[in-house]
């Protein structure tokens, strides 16, 4: 490559290149190493300049004046073209700028780029254990400890083999991305993907596709996958179809849960999910209490009627009898009695009349089931993709008060799931996508998932366009960042508490991202930025639903 080396200053290379010959990309890996030692650097291209020297200024003077030049007003035979030649001589006779063509010269361009990583030379000690870097016969990688080669530097493209063989391990767990700047495709360690995932990008940028690739993907590997879907973003994706009469799936796909649909299922292209509250749990049935304005005095005899009643059922199924069934009417008619508080005073109807009124507000969200017939058991659905396929749970249909204690209630069953799952050593743990969680998932409980992600087994996925809604202790707990175009600074700001990179890269690299193209920094990557184009998804419908009241123009001009 006629590629040039012009300054090393501090862990910044600046490149000098015609891109009339070899042109870069931003994101572009570059090798540049000692012809003597074999040992070299990595850099990753982060911007480009425009070349400047010393005659470029009295070129492009007579290039604006043409060549004879223009003489100066009041002039006396003095021309611009003079004026250009005295503050910017011509070259000495035999230098680079006299002997190229003006036109090659003003082409040059500079490009800025960061050492990332040491090539080591030959007779080095073994690399990292997990790396494919012997396998594949590829040179490896190690951390750069502030060697500078000298001028006289091989400059080459690195190839993807070498960049797969140093930043990506495999386990034999492939999840297929897309592809990378240069086409070849990209894989991701399923073990590496686990735990705590970031997607985030401007609105538009394709942070729903990135996390739909990944989904199907999971999907396809045999994972059990859950996804709070709060813009019907994915109730379009395959379905999820059973072999006739069995519980064994010939197709891997998605079962779309409709929260607080219609039983009958005449209104809804998804299942009805609504909860008994045995299932919905007292915590998550108390915070919805409290955000509808429950008393703390009323909201104390609340809790501990329940908590009794549910002990009194839980004790009936142990003695094997038939538990009765629990909704909010029984509560709402236990409330009518008085049971809540049986003081006797007049603050026994203050008390009663609070819980009742607020029951009644939550039997109108229609999140919880009247009958058993109507009650809906997440664990039975949970079982039908345990070996691969997902739940898409739409609470696009609930308000933002039921929609937060809803989705407390779903959170809970998933840690109990995973806590069976540990008991029994299976180990089936859900991949569990999160759509905007800042509009329905309070703090503590984001908090509670992230720090708590490593002991129940549970891995996440917070998709959203607000990233400066995430706490920046989740940024820091994140295992890897996926990120799309985010032009705005307190955006890239926010995001590089993460830590994960340096910000002068995350802001070179995010802001400049092409549609469908994302940064992947973290785990996946062995922390080493990479920019790949995601998966397009041919044949698949991956639209979202967006209603419109101006109608496009059908084909044929119809």
């Amino acid at each position: 490559m006629s590629i040039q080396v012009n300054q090393i200053k501090g862990d910044i290379v600046e490149l000098l290149f015609n891109p009339r010959e070899e042109d870069l990309r931003v994101g572009e890996n570059l090798c540049l190493r000692d012809p003597n030692s074999g040992q070299g650097l990595v850099v990753q291209v982060i911007e480009f300049r425009t070349a400047s020297y010393p005659s470029l200024l009295r070129e492009q003077l007579q290039l604006v004046l043409g060549a004879g030049g223009a003489p100066l007003l009041g002039g006396e035979g003095v021309s611009l073209a003079d004026v250009a030649d005295s503050l910017s001589p011509r070259p000495p006779a035999g230098t680079l700028e006299e002997t190229l063509p003006e036109a090659e010269l003003r082409n040059l361009k500079v490009a800025v780029a960061k050492i990332r990583q040491l090539i080591q030379g030959p007779g080095a000690a073994k690399p990292t254990p997990g790396l494919r870097t012997g396998d594949l016969g590829q040179a490896y990688w190690e951390q750069w400890d502030g060697w500078i080669p000298a001028r006289d530097v091989v400059i080459e493209r690195t190839a993807d083999a070498e960049v797969f063989a140093n930043c990506v391990v495999s386990a034999g767990n492939p999840l297929l991305l897309g592809r990378t700047l240069h086409g070849a495709r990209f894989e991701v360690e399923g073990r590496d993907l686990e735990k705590v995932n970031i997607i985030t990008g401007v609105k538009g940028a394709g942070k729903s596709h990135l996390a739909k690739v990944l989904l199907l993907q999971l999907i396809e590997r045999g994972a059990p996958c859950i996804v709070f879907d709060i813009n019907r973003e994915y109730i379009h994706l395959p379905p999820h179809r059973l072999y006739p009469g069995t519980r064994k799936a010939d197709r891997r796909g998605i079962i779309h849960l409709e929260a607080g649909g219609d039983p009958s299922g005449s209104s809804s292209s998804g299942r009805s999910l609504r909860l008994g509250i045995q299932q919905f749990g007292l915590g998550p049935l108390s915070t919805m209490m409290a955000k509808y304005g429950l008393p703390e005095v009323s909201a104390m005899y609340f809790e501990n009627r329940v908590a009794r009643l549910l002990e009194e059922v839980e004790e009936t199924r142990q003695r094997g009898q038939r538990a009765p069934f629990i909704g909010i009417d029984q509560l709402i008619q236990m409330a009518e009695q008085n049971e809540f508080s049986a003081a006797g005073d007049r603050s026994t109807l203050i008390v009663n009349g609070a819980i009742r009124s607020r029951l009644e507000a939550l039997r109108n969200t229609r999140l919880f089931a009247r009958n058993p017939a109507e009650a809906t058991s997440l664990r039975d659905y949970y079982d039908l993709v345990r070996e691969g396929g997902a739940l898409v749970i739409d609470i696009s249909g609930l308000g933002n008060l039921a929609r937060v204690g809803f989705v407390q209630a779903i959170i809970e069953t998933i840690k109990e799931i995973c806590e069976e799952e540990i008991a029994s050593g299976s180990y089936r743990f859900p991949f569990v996508f999160f759509e905007e969680a800042h509009m329905y998932v309070n703090k503590s409980s984001i908090d509670y998932i992230v720090t708590r992600a490593r002991h129940l087994g549970v891995t996440t996925f917070f998709v959203t366009n607000m990233i400066v809604a995430m706490d920046e202790v989740v940024l820091r707990q994140a295992d890897n960042l996926f990120l799309l175009r985010l032009p705005f600074d307190d955006d890239v700001r926010h995001v590089a508490k993460s830590a994960t990179t340096d910000y002068e890269t995350m802001s070179a690299f995010v802001r400049r991202l092409r549609g469908f193209h994302a940064l992947l920094i973290g785990r996946v990557t062995r922390g080493y930025p990479l920019i790949v184009e995601i998966d397009r998804l041919a044949g698949i419908n991956t639209a979202g639903e967006t209603k419109y009241f101006f109608r496009g123009q059908e084909a044929g001009g119809k």
